[in-house]
């Protein structure tokens, strides 16, 4: 196990995983707490064992996380076949389509590190920029080979995370909203606002990270310049 994957799985899985656990636990904490009561009351034998009860709990706190890294990655996808599916029918989107298609896009992919790519290599100011999305992957990938990658993976780890956390407080938001608990609602209504400019902030570091060691990389190693 490397220090990558561990720092990673820690940040991005285990730690959004407990992140839903503590949000949700705080719209249901007194239904939770009511619960708790009956059931150790009921079984309290658990008590002898909670070793073992701490030992199967973090996992499943991990799976959680990939739980909700694997709900986002599909948001994402589901944005992708919108867009495509809206814009394959008619240049000239008519004006409630085009209002959907930009929420859904505020909403689910301008935050992501594909969108500050895109962003980045459509920017006037950009110079040398990549290609096209892939182009800008293999340039990561030979940052990796070369162990130069560090600095950007930094931003990339962050931008995940927080991906992560914004889809639980929105998701914790509108559970709140729908059960009655329109204060807690309204905390994790601007935490997501808040978590949604984070995450999009680091896929700007993250990009512009790249594209600086890549630069960089065409003065102190001319021979490893290459194309994107």
């Amino acid at each position: 196990m490397t220090t990558n994957f561990t720092f990673r799985d820690f940040f991005v899985y285990l730690l959004t995983g407990l992140t839903l656990i503590i949000c949700l636990g705080t719209v249901f904490l007194n239904d939770i707490f009511t619960l708790s009561i009956v059931f150790f009351s009921k079984y309290q034998f658990v008590k002898e064992f909670s070793f073992l009860v701490t030992i199967f709990l973090v996992p499943a706190i991990y799976l959680l996380g990939h739980f909700i890294g694997s709900l986002s990655y599909n948001l994402l996808k589901f944005f992708v076949w919108i867009d495509k599916a809206f814009k394959k029918k008619e240049k000239q989107l008519p004006k409630w389509k085009y209002f959907i298609l930009i929420k859904i896009q505020q909403i689910l992919y301008r935050q992501r590190a594909v969108y500050a790519i895109i962003k980045f290599n459509k920017s006037e100011n950009t110079i040398n920029s990549s290609e096209s999305v892939n182009d800008f992957w293999v340039e990561c990938a030979k940052q990796q080979i070369e162990r130069i990658y560090s600095p950007a993976e930094y931003w990339y780890v962050l931008n995940e995370l927080f991906n992560s956390i914004n889809l639980i407080f929105f998701i914790t938001s509108i559970t709140a909203f729908s059960t009655g608990h329109y204060f807690i609602g309204l905390i994790y209504f601007i935490m997501t606002i808040v978590t949604f400019k984070r995450a999009r902030q680091y896929a700007d570091h993250f990009v512009q990270t790249v594209n600086r060691i890549k630069q960089a990389r065409k003065t102190t190693q001319p021979n490893k310049q290459g194309k994107l």
